[in-house]
């Protein structure tokens, strides 16, 4: 989850109780049942959207998602274009770092019931403390 997230940070993370998810919330998915470990990925595609990715950048129902949160990272390597439908009751997710992030596009949208939680806020180092809010704009 670089650059928002880096070794080492100690994250505040909130039951996610019955609150719907917001594009760009960060969130900590159930392991899965290949035996992966917990993961924390950003929230991208809400339900019903299509999520798009063509000509390396990212689309939610044909329109272009600022992503403020990269930090100049790009969206998307390689000028693939392809697309998911998010089911209801489901999420797509990415890493920040997309190189680097076995997210969604790898695995589908994540169902409602394996966010374990949100982040709410890095607690560890003293000097990046502060909120982890969407950056979504």
């Amino acid at each position: 989850m670089l650059p928002a997230i880096r070794p080492g940070d100690w994250l505040l993370v909130r039951s996610r109780g019955n609150s719907p998810l917001k594009r760009g919330d960060i969130i900590v998915r159930a392991a899965d049942k290949g035996g992966n470990d917990e993961a924390v990925k950003r929230v991208i595609g809400l339900p019903g959207e299509e999520v798009r990715l063509r000509e390396g950048s990212l689309y939610i129902d044909g329109e272009p998602l600022h992503e403020p949160y990269l930090d100049g990272l790009p969206s998307s390597l390689g000028l693939d274009d392809r697309a998911w439908n998010v089911d209801d009751g489901a999420y797509f997710v990415m890493g920040d770092n997309r190189a680097h992030s076995a997210d969604s596009r790898l695995y589908g949208a994540v169902e409602l019931e394996s966010v374990l939680g949100r982040v709410v806020s890095r607690v560890w180092p003293p000097a990046r403390w502060g909120s982890l809010g969407s950056g979504v704009g």
